[in-house]
């Protein structure tokens, strides 16, 4: 099975400052880090890749600071890298990135079975280039998936994979794909693995190619329309602490301690032992008396 990654480098949710003044992002503050979406996909290949055998590819387009994304893609399990890169690249935007790397993965020699994308990027979060990408290349797609699995042996010759995808309002829905297809995965799929410092190293000493998108044969520089209006960046806000109301009925001093502790001095807490009957109905009865049901 032969698995193309696209990936992408992202800032460090961490490390972005915005100066409350100007309202101007601190750029050299950014550290560059594999978007964590790209990292669960590629965590995923590894594991096809393990339980089906094949090659995985991880590609994507950047500068050449991009280049240490690729390193830990091959650190952690890819087995080739590409980079595309262009001085014109810088504005381009995601349906102009998707006709590049579909052209890239076009030019391979057999197309991959499956191609996995982070479904949104931890910067501009557009979500567009996996759906776009799988346009590209005529191939069915799945998007939003947070769990996979292998239905089939590594020496079956039809490969079955079992998705489940997420929805809105928390709702799941659960399908059955066989390759060739595209899947845009969460950071709820899996927790990637460390690579080991042999394969660190050897991933420093790796040659990545690189291509300029422009030699690649299609229509790259199609004209694309503005999709994003930038109207305002600013630092996320705080989420506010919630503090438990005080119990009336209590004295002042208590009611003092309650704001203090936040609450936690007027929980209760109380434990149940019985058979699955015994827990049900006590459960029930909980729910009851709290307007639950």
């Amino acid at each position: 099975m032969h698995i193309c990654v696209c990936v992408k480098q992202t800032p460090d949710s961490s490390s972005v400052y915005v100066d409350p003044i100007s309202g101007q992002v601190d750029y050299e503050r950014f550290v560059q880090v594999l978007n964590p979406a790209d990292a669960c996909a590629l965590e995923a290949a590894v594991r096809l890749k393990e339980q089906l055998g094949g090659t995985v590819l991880a590609l994507t387009l950047g500068p050449t600071d991009t280049e240490s994304a690729l390193r830990a893609a091959l650190a952690m399990g890819a087995d080739t890298a590409i980079r595309l890169w262009s001085p014109q690249a810088s504005e381009w935007g995601p349906f102009t990135i998707a006709t590049v790397l579909a052209a890239c993965i076009k030019r391979e020699a057999t197309m991959p079975d499956v191609v996995l994308c982070g479904d949104a990027s931890s910067d501009w979060a557009s979500g567009a280039v996996g759906p776009a990408l799988a346009e590209l290349l005529d191939l069915p797609q799945i998007t939003g998936v947070v769990q996979l699995k292998v239905l089939s042996e590594q020496h079956q010759e039809i490969v079955r994979l079992q998705v489940q995808r997420r929805l809105e309002r928390g709702y799941r829905e659960i399908l059955e794909a066989q390759p060739p297809m595209l899947m845009t995965v969460t950071s709820d799929l899996n927790e990637p693995h460390y690579p080991s410092l042999p394969a660190h190293m050897a991933a420093l000493r790796a040659k990545i190619p690189v291509l300029d998108p422009l030699t690649l044969p299609g229509d790259i520089l199609h004209i694309e329309s503005d999709e994003t209006t930038l109207l305002e960046v600013h630092t996320p806000r705080p989420r506010p602490r919630r503090i438990a109301a005080p119990d009336s009925r209590h004295s002042a001093f208590e009611r003092i301690g309650e704001i203090v502790a936040g609450g936690a001095t007027g929980r209760k807490t109380r434990l149940v032992e019985g058979s699955n009957e015994d827990l049900a109905k006590v459960l029930v009865e909980f729910l009851r008396e709290r307007g639950f049901l």
